[in-house]
């Protein structure tokens, strides 16, 4: 077992290096996609706002060459006013945007960071925008000054904003297609890069399965073999442990053939039929070690032996009845030591039908009951022996099965999920999905992972929960049933009647955890139970916990008869070892069609 711990680790932590650095690779490409991806959507907003006002630009620079037009044809004054307030308003606009793209604006929503070409083109129309401004200002001047003012007057004005139209328009046009050649070209550049990273990730996750992903998986059957193995093990020596309990029997059976000397059948003494000692036999005598002080009454003599005064009131009633008694008697001497005696008292009847004398016929079976007692002592001591080491056997594999699951427990939750959170992280982080087959083959592929997620978490918290040696047994009954009701149709409930918050030694509330999980699984596979209530209670002696399920129920008798509570491998016979094996005493009643109910009383000193 050492050589193997020693070789496992450097491997677990060469496999948990390569780990760090696939999570490191995912991390950094999600955190750069990201990034370029909320870079790209601020550039995107920028850009097509700026394609968006470059195309006003030139849809206000034909208005104000409308207005002027209009004004230099109309007389009317109230039209005049129209078309100068028209007029003021789309040149203020223009001159706005125009600086705005150029240097940037807050209140437009644009940057100013503009290409050296975008900043060409806009020199080369700089002095069309500028002769335009000034023709349109000194047309509002004007009017301003005399709004009945000769049109006459406003033709040069007009004239050179006509002129100079043409070649500001033919400069925006320039511009607006630079603007959606430059964001076509961005946009490019970052599919190219999300073409890259995507290509990144799935190396990534490549090598994960094949370098981490697949290595684990074996690491983590090999531990379930060896488990398997050990779990096969713990029910060859339960079955060892049922073979000598069947040898304890067998002992019993043949301690009654020993074959020990034993005494001829001798009248020992004899009785009026009061009970009065008439006459001892010198075997009696010796053997009881009489001497001066004998027994006057043959039932008073019993009484103070310790026998019951009714017992040998109904004794004294047969034999004056004519009937005979016989019975193994447990005496003790004058010297102190137990005799057994097989005694028979016969009556002898007078002529009138009624009782006179009683004679007491025994054999001396002492030297017999030694013999069984010393026999008996001896077998029980062996077996006794042999059936501590095996409770020791017992002991260290539930304590090695437990430190397997603990392990199993922890590489399952530390080393897959995370590598699984790790790729879903991964797959969540991919973007550049064109077609919807592959969307919605992408989105099937996420929920499959987070089910294979969720199931992982569910087998690593039934093996062990990491909570049970942080918290202790009650958050953990609490939070167990929590997830059995999530996970099945069957409701379980948890209640801690006396508040109970106290910690238990490490095996103790392993073995409790286990006790409440199996009489659950027992409800969900075979009662067909609809609920399920673990309750916990305590006093200042002993700590209860009661599972009681409301299923179909089953024959305590039956079972017994068919050997399920003493035969390893059946859930109701792992629940009482278990509880013998933390000292405690389990009761299990259950009746057809009313449920069962599986009691652990466990000592807290």
């Amino acid at each position: 077992m050492e050589n193997s711990s020693l070789t496992e680790k450097p491997k677990f932590e060469k496999l948990g290096r390569y780990y760090m650095v696939a999570l490191c690779a995912i991390a950094t490409s999600i955190i750069i996609s990201q990034i370029l991806v909320q870079k790209f959507i601020s550039e995107q907003k920028n850009d097509s706002r700026v394609v968006n006002l470059s195309g006003r630009q030139r849809m206000l620079s034909q208005r104000i060459s409308k207005c002027a037009l209009l004004l230099g044809d109309s007389t009317n004054t109230e039209k005049r006013e129209q078309y100068l307030d028209e007029l003021e308003t789309s040149l203020e606009n223009w001159q706005v945007t125009h600086q705005g793209l150029q240097e940037g604006n807050l209140e437009l929503g644009i940057n100013g960071r503009n290409s050296k070409k975008i900043n060409l083109l806009f020199s080369e129309i700089e002095n069309d925008h500028n002769q335009m401004v000034q023709a349109a200002q000194a047309i509002i001047k004007k009017l301003k000054n005399n709004i009945n003012i000769p049109t006459d007057s406003l033709r040069k004005d007009i004239r050179q904003i006509i002129d100079h139209q043409q070649e500001f328009l033919s400069g925006m046009d320039l511009i607006v297609f630079q603007y959606d050649n430059e964001a076509k070209s961005k946009v490019m550049n970052l599919r190219s890069i999300e073409l890259f990273l995507l290509v990144l990730s799935l190396g990534v996750i490549l090598f994960e399965i094949f370098f981490i992903f697949i290595p684990s998986a074996k690491t983590i059957r090999k531990t379930f073999k060896k488990l398997l193995q050990s779990e096969q093990k713990s029910k060859k020596m339960t079955l060892e442990l049922s073979a000598l309990y069947s040898s304890l029997e067998q002992a019993y059976q043949d301690l009654l053939e020993v074959d020990v000397a034993v005494d001829d059948v001798t009248v020992y003494a004899k009785c009026n039929a009061k009970g009065n000692f008439i006459h001892f036999s010198d075997q009696f005598s010796q053997l009881m070690e009489f001497e001066e002080d004998k027994p006057k009454n043959l039932f008073t003599w019993l009484q103070d032996q310790g026998y019951n005064p009714e017992y040998l009131e109904n004794i004294k009633e047969m034999v004056l009845s004519g009937r005979s008694w016989s019975g193994e008697i447990k005496l003790v001497n004058a010297m102190g030591d137990f005799v057994w005696l097989k005694m028979n008292i016969i009556p002898t009847m007078n002529d009138f039908g009624k009782a006179e004398t009683l004679m007491i016929i025994s054999t001396d079976e002492t030297e017999k009951k030694e013999a069984e007692a010393i026999s008996q002592e001896i077998n029980r001591e062996r077996i006794e022996q042999k059936v501590k080491e095996q409770q020791f056997r017992s002991a260290l594999i539930l304590e090695g099965q437990e430190e397997e699951r603990k392990r199993i427990s922890r590489d399952m939750h530390d080393g897959i999920g995370q590598l699984l959170s790790a790729m879903k992280f991964n797959l969540e982080g991919i973007h550049s999905v064109n077609s919807e087959f592959e969307k919605e083959k992408l989105k099937t592929t996420r929920d499959l992972l987070k089910n294979v997620i969720k199931e992982v978490r569910r087998i690593s918290f039934n093996l062990t929960p990491s909570a049970l040696s942080d918290y202790g047994i009650v958050p953990v009954l609490n939070k167990f049933c929590r997830e059995i009701t999530k996970l099945s149709d069957l409701k379980v409930t948890f209640e801690n009647q006396t508040g109970f918050l106290s910690r238990l030694e490490g095996k103790v509330e392993n073995n409790l955890y286990r006790i409440c999980q199996e009489a659950v699984n027992n409800a969900i596979k075979y009662a067909e139970a609809e609920e399920v209530k673990i309750t916990l209670s305590h006093n200042s002696q002993f700590l209860n916990v009661e599972i009681k399920d409301n299923g179909k129920g089953f024959d305590m008798k039956k079972l017994e008869e068919k050997g399920h509570l003493s035969a390893s491998g059946h859930g109701l016979f792992n629940i009482r070892e278990r509880a013998n094996f933390i000292n405690g005493q389990c009761t299990i009643t259950s009746e057809k069609g009313k449920g069962t109910t599986i009691g652990i009383n466990l000592p807290l000193d």
